[in-house]
């Protein structure tokens, strides 16, 4: 995977389209899709009926792609998520 590029979370929209969400990370939308169904990231609709993601799975599927594509965690576990006491 190519490096994702680092994104100030400060600086982050409460909503990001498909479109404008795979532009910011650098990746078609196909590989968000994959990335997405990888991460357990579900889209929502907004109150104009556009599908995307929100500002919170925003940042986690970036902290995601971001660690992976720097030889981090590879098989999208969520061992450590699932077990409150890790």
């Amino acid at each position: 995977m190519e490096q994702v590029p680092y994104i100030n979370y400060k600086d982050l929209d409460e909503f990001y389209k498909i479109q404008q969400l795979a532009d910011l990370f650098g990746i078609t939308k196909q590989e968000l899709k994959q990335t997405c169904e990888k991460y357990d990231i579900k889209l929502r609709r907004n109150e104009t009926g556009d599908y995307g993601i929100v500002r919170f799975d925003v940042h986690k599927l970036h902290n995601a792609l971001y660690h992976e594509s720097r030889g981090g965690k590879k098989d999208g576990s969520r061992q450590r998520e699932d077990d409150p006491w890790a």
